[in-house]
């Protein structure tokens, strides 16, 4: 695993987080540094990458993870397109 991991996987948390507070709203339609009144340097980002600093072999699992089922969801795509071929 690669040292570049881990600063990838805490971006992709903090992306998940935004999401999930400003999914299908804000967070679609924002532009450039208008949510960072609302979550740009906040207590909240500092939080995330703390943690992401402070437990940098669970960020490196949870990215482990998320690869396999990328690749797993790879090979499922694949085989369903297969068999709609046949």
């Amino acid at each position: 695993m690669s040292a570049d991991v881990v600063p990838i996987a805490c971006l992709e948390r903090i992306k998940d987080d935004v999401s999930k507070k400003y999914g299908g709203g804000k967070a679609a339609t924002a532009t450039a540094n208008s949510l960072n009144k609302e979550f740009g340097p906040s207590p909240k980002l500092k939080q995330q990458m703390q943690y992401c600093v402070d437990h940098p072999e669970e960020i490196s699992k949870l990215s482990n993870v998320k690869a396999r089922v990328s690749e797993v969801k790879g090979v499922m795509m694949e085989n369903i397109e297969k068999v709609r071929s046949m």
